[in-house]
């Protein structure tokens, strides 16, 4: 496990360190669960079947103060009802671990078809979005 963490934290610092003028926070899907093998693997991406896991990896390049994230999963309208906007689907507050200062990841599973975004707050300024990630549910 402390192999694991380990790497997750070198890849993290890799990418965010890697000829960037700013280091952003991003939201990364994947099939099954977060390894050192899947992490940066063809397993990636943002297409999942209604009642399949949806596995995801939020990185957070500075460490919150209140070790605090609110997730929220949008539904984006536009569907069969023709309607724009979007409904909340699910929500998750989230207190970090120690050794989760800089990610966390879970999964979550959902049975309708259509268009989300996933968005991540700080507690410490819920009203900005850390960051946001877009993936699809289809047959």
């Amino acid at each position: 496990m402390r192999k694991f963490l380990l790497f997750i934290i070198t890849v993290i610092t890799m990418v965010f360190t890697c000829a960037c003028d700013s280091e952003k926070s991003v939201i990364l899907f994947n099939q099954h669960q977060f390894t050192k093998d899947t992490v940066i693997s063809n397993s990636n991406t943002n297409i999942f079947k209604p009642g399949s896991r949806i596995y995801y990896l939020i990185t957070l390049p500075e460490p919150v103060e209140t070790k605090m994230l609110l997730i929220q999963i949008v539904k984006l309208g536009g569907g069969s009802d023709e309607r724009l906007g979007y409904d909340l689907v699910w929500g998750k507050r989230v207190k970090l671990k120690d050794e989760q200062k800089h990610y966390f990841t879970d999964y979550v599973v959902l049975n309708d078809t259509g268009a989300y975004a996933m968005k991540v707050y700080s507690k410490d300024n819920p009203t900005k979005i850390l960051t946001t990630g877009n993936f699809y549910v289809r047959n």
